[in-house]
């Protein structure tokens, strides 16, 4: 069956998918647009396949394309963060702290601002900076351990 015919037939129900797990019009409309853009792009795998199985390729396809888009999304608040400590008790534990992380190898910075600053978890950690969760606790420890050797 053609993308397109599926795509018609059950656009209403991907739209109302992708509000479900958006919780927002916009998004969902863009999410079943990429999953459109992604379907035409490879419009030759359909061809072995009945509409259902289609229709199930678009529901995945616009899970994922969220999951996509949150991920993107986290990595842009943690390059937008520059004020990493206004919730600091005063200026000059700021200024401190933002000298004693500009000592560290970046890859220790990033993991210790991810952890401590945005409270993301290690899988969270993880998937921003491409690492495994384990890399990230091993990480974290070594970045500790060198906070402590600088004070």
């Amino acid at each position: 069956m053609n993308v397109y015919l599926v795509y018609q037939k059950y656009n209403k129900d991907f739209i109302a998918y992708a509000k479900s797990i958006t919780h927002n019009k916009d998004k969902a409309f863009d999410l079943v647009q990429e999953a459109y853009v992604a379907a035409l792009e490879k419009e030759e795998t359909f061809s072995i396949m009945n509409q259902y199985q289609i229709k199930g390729w678009f529901f995945t396809t616009i899970k994922n394309k969220n999951i996509d888009n949150l991920r993107k999304e986290k990595r842009m608040v943690y390059l937008e963060d520059q004020e990493i400590f206004e919730g600091t008790e005063s200026f000059e534990e700021s200024i401190i702290m933002r000298g004693l992380l500009d000592k560290l190898p970046e890859k220790h910075r990033k993991v210790l601002i991810l952890k401590y600053v945005m409270n993301l978890n290690s899988r969270e950690i993880g998937e921003i900076l491409a690492i495994s969760p384990s890399t990230v606790r091993s990480r974290l420890s070594a970045s500790l351990k060198l906070l402590k050797d600088t004070l």
